[in-house]
């Protein structure tokens, strides 16, 4: 959709024809032309549950707990959204967040990474002198 839209802005081509080379929905390419959906922020599904706002709270409380040496798992991000979800009245305790909302989160929070859970004697600090 994006490469049709500039062909067209470049180029001046006809928007019928350009719809079909590129295999575009007509309309669609139409409504970006004409400024009717924003050709920037149109992402398709419904909005996120939470604004920027609280969602950055949400990571700022992830990355400081990481700092502190304890990383969440995809679980218990899940279920501690779940509870924020609740505390600000956008969900009810009945209906708690899923796996697929964490699939939409984390995109939009690239500088969070999934990583592997380590074994427990991985995670200790080795000593650096035995005493025997």
């Amino acid at each position: 959709m994006n490469a049709s839209y500039v062909h067209i802005r470049q180029t001046g081509a006809q928007i019928r024809t350009t719809a079909r080379e590129f295999e575009v929905p007509e309309a669609s390419l139409r409504h970006r032309l004409s400024g009717r959906v924003n050709s920037e922020s149109v992402h398709s599904g419904p909005k996120p549950m939470f604004s920027n706002k609280e969602e950055a709270h949400l990571v700022g409380h992830i990355k400081t707990m990481a700092e502190c040496g304890y990383g969440y798992g995809r679980a218990e991000v899940v279920t501690m959204a779940s509870e924020y979800a609740v505390y600000l009245e956008k969900r009810d305790q009945d209906h708690p967040l899923s796996m697929k909302w964490f699939r939409g989160f984390m995109p939009r929070w690239t500088e969070l990474k999934v990583l592997k859970p380590r074994g427990l004697e991985l995670q200790l600090p080795r000593p650096s002198t035995w005493s025997q």
